[in-house]
């Protein structure tokens, strides 16, 4: 329950991203002098859409767990220093993804949960 609680939003927010929704996120991105914001808001919606099917998967969990509570501590930081409930609520959620990486993937769970191969090395 928990990985779909957490997992989900992410990969509604990377599709509605990937769907044109890029376009309110152009701007900010823009603002903070980043290069090419069009492509880096595919790129968020991309690492979004991505790290929350790896989640709601369960597969590899830890590696996507901690990418992803370091992506909302980052992009909180980035996005929302000046919004104290934002941040916050970034934290939160990189606080449940760093407790999901200790927790594990539990029973349901694509291989276990347990990574093979060249994303075992990664972990």
């Amino acid at each position: 329950m928990a990985r779909l609680l957490m997992g989900v939003p992410f990969i509604i927010w990377g599709t509605m991203k990937l769907r044109g929704g890029e376009a309110k996120l152009v701007p900010v991105l823009a603002g903070l002098g980043l290069p090419d914001a069009k492509a880096l808001a595919y790129l968020v919606g991309f690492c979004e859409l991505v790290g929350g099917l790896g989640i709601v998967l369960g597969y590899p969990l830890h590696t996507f767990s901690v990418l992803l509570g370091l992506w909302c501590i980052v992009t909180g930081y980035v996005g929302h220093r000046n919004d104290v409930n934002a941040l916050l609520s970034h934290i939160c959620m990189a606080g449940g993804f760093f407790a999901l990486a200790v927790a594990g993937a539990g029973a349901i769970a694509l291989f276990g949960g347990e990574p093979t191969g060249v994303l075992a090395d990664v972990q």
